[in-house]
């Protein structure tokens, strides 16, 4: 009976971890592309400030996984100069899902960084934090 619950403690544990391996791959399998939204002055290409003030980020993920993905979330983080951390933001693709090679939309939404702020950001990042397997 002991080696019966050892072997089925093992065989779920090592499924387990195969699965979040299996996860954290599925999320390196996403490719953030940032999108030119035109010419504003003093801003990268992808940054606009929306009607509410607030910075955005606006581009694309593509799902390069060989399965179909959920809803992914990224991160975006806006650094001033001096590589200070002036705000971050999250989004989640709007559709349910994303087949493999295809687009989905992102528009990563600064709420603290408004005003002058919007001046001093000088670098961003916006990363993959969540890609899902389509159940």
């Amino acid at each position: 009976m002991k080696a019966g619950l050892v072997s089925l403690t093992v065989t779920l544990a090592t499924l387990v971890g195969f699965l979040a391996v299996s996860a954290a791959d599925l999320k390196d399998k996403v490719k953030v592309e940032i999108e030119s939204v035109g010419l504003h002055p003093g801003m990268d290409p992808g940054m606009y400030v929306c009607a509410s003030g607030h910075l955005h980020i606006k581009g694309s993920v593509q799902n390069l996984a060989g399965v179909p993905l959920g809803q992914v979330k990224v991160a975006g983080k806006a650094f001033g100069s001096d590589g200070k951390l002036l705000g971050t933001a999250t989004y989640s693709t709007k559709a349910p899902s994303i087949a493999p090679n295809e687009k989905a939309e992102i528009n990563v939404e600064f709420l603290t960084v408004t005003g002058p702020m919007i001046q001093q950001v000088k670098r961003h990042e916006v990363t993959v934090v969540e890609a899902p397997a389509k159940q």
